[in-house]
C-alpha cells in the first residue's frame, strides 16, 4: 500500500478540524487555495504547512469563509485563522489519534 505524502497528510489533519469544529455538513465545497511548506523544506519532504482553505459553513451560506490554516506534523498540531474578519483569534488544536478498540482487548 502506498503511503501518503506529507502535504496530503497535512490536508488530511486540517480537514479533520474542521469537521470536528463544523460537522460534516459544514464542510460543503470544501477547497484548498494554497498549499505552502514554511519549515526551509522544499516540496513534499516537509513536516509544516501553510494551506489556505475555504468552505460553506452552512446551508445558507451566501460565499465561502476562508481559513489560514498552520499544520505541523511533527506534533500533530493544526492552528487555525479565519481570514477577512477584524477580531481574528488564532485557535490551535492538537490531533491524537485513536486507539482501535479490538487491538486494545
Amino acid at each position: 500500500m502506498l503511503e501518503e505524502s506529507l502535504s496530503i497528510r497535512a490536508i488530511i489533519l486540517a480537514r479533520a478540524v474542521f469537521e470536528a469544529v463544523h460537522g460534516n455538513l459544514g464542510l460543503l465545497k470544501f477547497n484548498i487555495e494554497s498549499l505552502d511548506p514554511t519549515n526551509r523544506t522544499n516540496g513534499e519532504n516537509s513536516k509544516k504547512w501553510k494551506i489556505i482553505c475555504g468552505f460553506y459553513e452552512t446551508l445558507g451560506s451566501q460565499s465561502p469563509s476562508q481559513y489560514e490554516v498552520n499544520v505541523n506534523l511533527n506534533d500533530n498540531t493544526v492552528a487555525i485563522k479565519k481570514l477577512g474578519t477584524e477580531s481574528a483569534v488564532e485557535k490551535k488544536y492538537t490531533i491524537k489519534e485513536k486507539e482501535d478498540e479490538s487491538e486494545s482487548s
